[in-house]
């Protein structure tokens, strides 16, 4: 039975169109298509990767307060769309990708899907979702006597800047660390304007 994408499209659309931290539908078919452009040449389930590309973030909780309940409509949601065969796998792909739990999933699907999500968070979209994350949290852009650096600033720290060592795919270390680099400028120069 043919798989029908079109019913998983719609459903990550009208759960995610309206999400201002960054983790919105856009970001999810960014997400997607950047998989897609790592996974040519090859030999992946493509099904597999668009549906985990763009679900990723559903059973997250900065999507979701409530993640059995989440897990359970995207479960019933994939098989509606014919995809019982792979839930399983698409499944292990969401729950191994996130940065926070320190993972690499197994499957080279997952591996793909993984930088792909990584690079959306670098590069000029990285910056921006930066700033919409904090924004939406209520954290400052900068604040240089916050001892907790909870701010937007030291994010690029904490996290962005170690993204691009963390690539699966030689692609994906390659496009990594051209959005590093334009990151690291962005930095460099918003300094310079902090300190005048």
């Amino acid at each position: 039975m043919k798989n029908n994408f079109k019913i998983i499209d719609d459903y990550v659309k009208s759960i995610l169109s309206l999400e201002t931290t960054g983790h919105d539908y856009f970001h999810a078919v960014r997400v997607m298509n950047n998989s897609l452009h790592l996974a040519r040449n090859k030999k992946v389930n493509l099904e597999v990767i668009k549906a985990a590309a763009l679900t990723h973030d559903l059973i997250d909780p900065k999507i979701t307060n409530d993640i059995n309940s989440s897990l359970k409509e995207l479960k019933s949601k994939l098989s509606e769309a014919n995809y019982q065969e792979n839930i399983k796998t698409i499944l292990n792909i969401i729950q191994h990708i996130s940065y926070s739990k320190g993972k690499i999933p197994i499957s080279l699907e997952g591996k793909i899907v993984q930088d792909a999500d990584r690079l959306d968070a670098l590069g000029a979209i990285g910056i921006a979702r930066t700033f919409a994350y904090g924004g939406k949290n209520n954290r400052m852009i900068y604040n240089p006597n916050n001892n907790d650096k909870m701010d937007s600033i030291s994010h690029f720290y904490d996290k962005l800047f170690k993204l691009k060592d963390l690539m699966n795919t030689p692609e994906g270390k390659e496009i990594a660390e051209e959005r590093y680099l334009y990151m690291k400028n962005f930095i460099d120069r918003f300094f310079l304007e902090w300190n005048g």
